[in-house]
């Protein structure tokens, strides 16, 4: 980033905070591959040598965005956790909490499976957060910990893609959730 964050004037904060929230909106709907400069500085209303202003390329914004976004599914697990023992309870509860975004907030889960796909910190994040849960309360099956995680994840969001985008139904959450956790048993 060019511009230091303590030395924005309000007018600059708003720009810079127009140009994020303008590649959220992209990443979610049209993915990380078709955000440009130019498709970008249109969706913000600002003039394109703006963006120069305050990032250097499309890339350092697409990080700025994962960052973001990986701080704001982190407050919530922990928010959702706070008070609970590791273990199977808590990962039904964190893939609920998942899944359920797909009503609750759907910009939020397109733009997380969106940079999911480019930005591997997200679904790591995620993973991370399975792979506790199991290694507190490992699978009855046997199942490795580590695959066993990668495949909750990869499944998780795939699933709440689907949902927020109305390929499948809300009222499947449930079941879903059951089907995830039947993995674990």
């Amino acid at each position: 980033m060019k511009a230091s964050l303590e030395y924005l004037t309000p007018k600059a904060r708003r720009t810079r905070t127009a140009l994020i929230e303008a590649a959220k909106a992209l990443i979610g709907r049209e993915g990380v591959a078709s955000v440009n400069v130019m498709t970008l500085c249109a969706e913000a209303n600002v003039g394109r040598t703006s963006f120069y202003n305050y990032f250097d390329d499309v890339d350092v914004l697409t990080a700025t965005v994962a960052i973001e976004a990986a701080a704001d599914i982190k407050a919530r697990f922990d928010h959702q956790h706070a008070q609970r023992p590791r273990g199977r309870e808590r990962l039904r509860r964190c893939l609920a909490m998942i899944l359920s975004l797909a009503d609750s907030d759907p910009d939020m889960v397109m733009l997380l499976t969106s940079l999911a796909q480019t930005q591997p910190e997200i679904g790591e994040l995620i993973e991370a957060e399975i792979v506790t849960e199991l290694r507190a309360e490992p699978p009855d099956n046997g199942s490795d910990t580590e695959l066993l995680a990668h495949y909750l994840t990869v499944a998780t969001l795939a699933l709440v893609r689907r949902l927020a985008s109305g390929a499948l139904p809300l009222d499947g959450i449930d079941q879903y959730l059951t089907y995830l956790m039947r993995a674990c048993d």
